[in-house]
């Protein structure tokens, strides 16, 4: 792996985004927005989740890799120079039929001869539970069903990419937030009686521009970077703090918790590093600290 090799060069190949939701429809915007990166962004509705039409740029498809044929996701993703997929069960959809199935079934779709980069949008649930500090040189693997799901995605997409001779990166993000997803919901959601524990767990969370930020520098890396990248801000003051922040915005008394905040001690859980981040892909974060936004 060379970590100061030249940025791979533009190609007028369509790049491909599957799951142009929350995420990948700003990933799709932003991209679309240099004239050499046409974009083809798919959807199971078809229908474009942005605040507006699909910019210049941008071509939006159906495509539901769950229930369409190999010949149809075929002929959709097979022109393409690079590859994003972003998926979410929406709620009703099989995970394992989603994640692992149906990732695979893209990656298995696309032509090694002219796609050069795969980009798979994980999740730190995809790391086991622990106190303290992670990186991605963890190997542990999560006991949760979904964090179990993810990781063989994971698994999945990189021996797909390896088999096609396409580079791949994953890319493990934090929890998601930002306009439309503030996390002062947080508070409004929260239950009239206290909530339960003592709310010291770490958080993990990233901005959405950050996290489209991020995409973005994994489909300009060169060839030779692949493996997995954590996503994550810079900050992880317990979910008892940014619930009391997110309170203090809205002009509310804090919420109670069942047990008292723990004296002199760190935060419990997984503290996801984002070390590599910055020094493989260059990602300098716009928001390394939580934004409490009041949507």
């Amino acid at each position: 792996m060379t970590e100061d090799a030249p940025a791979s060069r533009p190609s007028r190949r369509p790049t491909l985004v599957v799951g142009a939701g929350f995420l990948g429809a700003r990933v799709a915007a932003r991209q679309a927005a240099d004239a050499a990166h046409p974009v083809l962004a798919t959807t199971r509705s078809g229908h474009w989740s942005g605040p507006s039409d699909p910019p210049p740029g941008v071509t939006l498809q159906r495509l539901n890799i769950i229930e369409d044929s190999d010949d149809v996701i075929q002929r959709t993703v097979s022109e393409v120079g690079a590859a994003v997929i972003c998926v979410a069960t929406g709620g009703h959809q099989d995970r394992e039929q989603l994640y692992i199935a149906g990732a695979r079934r893209v990656v298995a779709s696309l032509n090694g001869n002219e796609c050069r980069r795969v980009v798979y949008v994980s999740s730190t649930s995809a790391l086991a539970d622990r106190d303290g500090p992670v990186d991605e040189l963890a190997t542990a693997w999560p006991t949760s069903a979904r964090g179990r799901v993810q990781r063989e995605a994971e698994q999945a997409v990189q021996q797909a990419a390896q088999a096609h001779g396409i580079p791949c990166l994953v890319l493990r993000l934090g929890g998601l937030y930002g306009p439309g997803r503030g996390i002062g919901r947080i508070y409004r959601q929260r239950r009239p009686d206290a909530m339960p524990g003592d709310g010291w767990q770490a958080t993990n969370l990233i901005h959405v521009e950050d996290a489209a930020t991020a995409v973005l520098a994994a489909l300009a890396a060169p060839s030779e970077v692949e493996g997995i990248v954590h996503v994550c801000d810079d900050d992880h003051r317990p979910r008892r703090a940014l619930y009391e922040r997110a309170a203090l915005c809205r002009g509310r008394p804090p919420p109670r918790w069942e047990q008292p905040q723990p004296v002199n001690q760190a935060p419990r859980g997984k503290i996801v590093e984002n070390n590599k981040l910055k020094r493989l892909l260059g990602v300098q974060l716009a928001f390394p600290c939580h934004v409490v936004e009041l949507d």
